[in-house]
């Protein structure tokens, strides 16, 4: 799904009272009850929530996957270009409600949509979601004594109705949002995108023209993200408590979950709502033609390999387009086929002293299910392990190697490009004959 698609599917909605818009005016009039020119001395700054889906809600119809990555989901239109048949989602921000109900009206729930390939997924804190997909992040909140001024530019859109697209003067409610979503890579290094423009805007002729309702986010890193709404208020006052505590979101994160934290990092815990993105590549090792089986005895060095794996979220972040208009153009669904690295280690005893550990690395990185690979006369009879890391990129390995393996360690780039899972698998070495080469190898 193309955010394009997504902006003009939103307008859809507003013009068929379906669904999820905003609204902006050039020059906009002030709204009911506000003398021109007049403005209070002191600003309360408004404050923010998110309102996502009620995952209790037997109304919206959600179907369960059952599946490693599943949970509650809805079928998606066949096209987004029929967005505007689209009947939403009772009872959330992605339906008729988001015209008719004002933000200070929402209740407050740590919960978001994800929009991936045929689905549309309910997600909330800590889920893990597809790689290049798009979260859809409603949100809340309140504000005392701003007006009502939302930007919608009436002259270009006359058409845009509802409480929450209708200026007032001041009703409890902000008049917008602003999203920013950060993600934190496999080293612990965070990119801090800007945090988008105020939304709700419908004005075709600003550059700031942003004609939705809730937040949308485009997800092509593997990571942690910790996403933030700030609302906004009809004096253009921000919520910016969170960004006031040291490291801001992440920051209050990081110290609130980790058990401490100051009484402001905990009250404004909830405000920031984190998830994994990038579901893991998986070994396939109930399948029957899985080689080696655990437990499984080689009478000979060479060892056959049949290392079956799957993705379910395929993603070459290489393969980008570098035009930034573009760059965004396959967001929403699996993009090519999956890629399926495995970079594979045989741990065991060096001949030469059956006391010490060894383990040799395989010199190229297995692209394929199958591979014969052979196994060094340094390494000794008895317990072995496969070692299997699976990545579903080309460039985001930097995992350590296990201890006897040091050789092993991921020094590649880019982890924010996908992930790598490891694997043991215990199988025993058992050749018959003098053990050639017992001095020799690595250790």
């Amino acid at each position: 799904m193309k955010l394009k698609l997504l902006a003009l599917a939103t307008l859809a909605l507003i013009a068929t009272s379906l669904g999820s818009c905003s609204h902006k005016v050039v020059n906009p009039s002030e709204p009911p009850g506000t003398p021109p020119g007049t403005q209070q001395g002191t600003n309360v700054p408004p404050e923010t929530w998110f309102a996502g889906p009620d995952p209790s809600d037997a109304a919206a119809g959600w179907l369960t996957d059952t599946g490693p990555f599943g949970g509650r989901y809805l079928p998606a239109p066949a096209d987004w270009n029929g967005y505007p048949g689209f009947p939403g989602i009772p009872n959330t921000m992605l339906s008729p409600e988001s015209l008719t109900v004002l933000p200070k009206d929402r209740p407050e729930r740590r919960t978001f949509i994800e929009i991936y390939g045929d689905r549309i997924w309910l997600r909330q804190e800590g889920d893990t979601i597809h790689i290049n997909s798009w979260a859809i992040l409603p949100s809340g909140g309140s504000d005392p004594d701003s007006p009502y001024s939302v930007l919608v530019n009436r002259s270009m859109m006359p058409f845009m109705g509802g409480p929450v697209l209708t200026p007032d003067s001041a009703n409890g409610s902000p008049i917008g949002f602003r999203l920013q979503v950060e993600l934190e890579d496999a080293l612990g290094r965070v990119s801090r995108p800007s945090e988008s423009t105020t939304y709700p805007r419908v004005d075709p002729l600003s550059p700031f023209h942003n004609p939705v309702i809730n937040g949308y986010f485009p997800l092509v890193e593997a990571g942690r993200a910790y996403a933030v709404a700030r609302a906004v208020d009809g004096d253009d006052a921000v919520d910016r408590r969170i960004d006031h505590q040291p490291g801001g979101a992440v920051g209050i994160v990081t110290r609130v979950d980790g058990g401490g934290g100051s009484p402001d990092d905990i009250a404004l815990r909830s405000k920031i709502l984190t998830f994994y993105v990038d579901h893991p590549p998986q070994l396939q090792q109930q399948n029957a033609g899985f080689r080696p089986i655990a437990g499984q005895v080689f009478t000979s060095r060479g060892m056959f390999l049949n290392l079956m794996a799957t993705d379910d979220d395929p993603f070459d972040a290489l393969a980008q387009p570098r035009n930034y208009a573009r760059s965004f153009s396959h967001v929403g669904g699996p993009k090519g086929p999956p890629i399926l690295r495995r970079r594979i280690a045989i741990l065991g005893k060096w001949t030469g002293d059956p006391s010490r550990d060894t383990c040799y690395v395989v010199p190229a990185d297995v692209m394929g299910p199958t591979a014969g690979i052979a196994i060094p006369d340094w390494i000794a009879n008895g317990p072995i392990t496969l070692f299997v890391r699976l990545c579903d990129c080309f460039e985001c390995d930097v995992q350590a190697g296990p201890g006897a393996c040091p050789a092993f360690f991921g020094t590649e780039l880019r982890p924010s490009f996908g992930r790598c899972v490891d694997t043991q698998i215990p199988c025993r070495l058992e050749v018959p004959g003098p053990v050639a080469g017992a001095l020799g190898g690595v250790h």
